[in-house]
């Protein structure tokens, strides 16, 4: 029934659009892989939610196209959002989801320029993911690792003038106590009425 449950989704978000911004932010339903052989132009996935909706097949192919282009394809999307799963997804299905899309959104197949646009953006999220040296890094017995967690450095916050803090992985900000910065505030001012 995932699938029965992504297509209606996708219907209700087609014929509302105001949820869009609400929709974005839940998590992915789990027949997004349906949505997405719809919009390829798979004709059993066709069929298939023809009697799963009792629509026509051009209305069907609108909400597949518009929940992908309004939930996956959002400019502000991570690489797995990007490709219609999550981050335990495997590279398989991964790869089978940027296959899917890139059927849909190829320059040769659309020339569209805003589906270019889109078809570039599926490609840049393939090759963060699948590329080893990326920032996104994949391991079955720790789960996601970025190499900013690892290391991370906060500019917003520094001791001198250029150099800045050091943040812990866990991600709590060094600062200076307020304290101190009162006391030197309050020294300058002294010194400057003196």
């Amino acid at each position: 029934m995932s699938d029965a449950d992504a297509l209606k989704i996708a219907i209700d978000l087609f014929y509302l659009p105001s949820q869009v911004r609400a929709t974005r932010t839940r998590p992915l339903p789990e027949g997004t892989k349906f949505l997405l052989l719809i919009a390829a132009g798979d004709a059993d996935a066709m069929l298939t939610a023809q009697d799963l909706s009792s629509r026509p097949s051009a209305a069907i192919h609108e909400a597949a196209t518009f929940f992908i282009e309004q939930i996956l394809l959002e400019h502000s999307a991570d690489e797995y959002r990007t490709l219609g799963l999550d981050r335990t997804a495997s590279i398989a299905e991964l790869r089978a989801h940027m296959a899917l899309l890139m059927k849909w959104l190829h320059p040769d197949i659309n020339s569209d320029e805003r589906r270019s646009a889109m078809a570039r953006q599926v490609i840049r999220a393939w090759k963060q993911i699948n590329s080893p040296g990326s920032a996104t890094r994949r391991s079955p017995s720790i789960g996601i690792e970025t190499a900013a967690s690892q290391n991370r450095i906060a500019y917003f916050a520094t001791p001198k003038r250029g150099m800045p803090y050091r943040v812990p992985p866990d991600g709590w900000r060094m600062r200076k106590p307020r304290w101190i910065r009162k006391l030197v505030i309050a020294l300058a001012r002294k010194s400057a009425i003196s």
